[in-house]
């Protein structure tokens, strides 16, 4: 199974080939994401989807890692997830609630 790192890198290699098939169906010059260059509406989404793409290399480990602590958390009979429950949601608002964070 590849990391999230590569994945992510992938994500971003796909949208760019598909940015670059469209400028070739389209005849119109696009940079690709993350270059300076001309950017129209297409090309400015495909460089947000790569952005929001490259985001979940912090994002997912620290998913994991809250869910690891609402797993923590739910053993130590501080909160309590039902079946299905998202453990990293629960922990993150146990968490914001204790240092009063909302």
């Amino acid at each position: 199974m590849k990391s999230t790192q590569e994945q992510v890198e992938r994500g971003i290699e796909l949208l760019t080939l598909c940015q670059n098939l469209q400028s070739d169906k389209d005849g119109v010059e696009r940079s690709e994401p993350f270059k300076v260059g001309a950017h129209d509406a297409f090309s400015k989404d495909i460089e947000q989807a790569c952005t929001n793409l490259a985001a979940l290399n912090k994002l997912i480990p620290m998913m994991l890692k809250l869910a690891e602590i609402g797993r923590k958390l739910e053993s130590a009979k501080k909160i309590e997830v039902d079946y299905g429950g998202d453990y990293s949601e629960a922990a993150l608002k146990y968490l914001a609630a204790e240092h009063h964070c909302q």
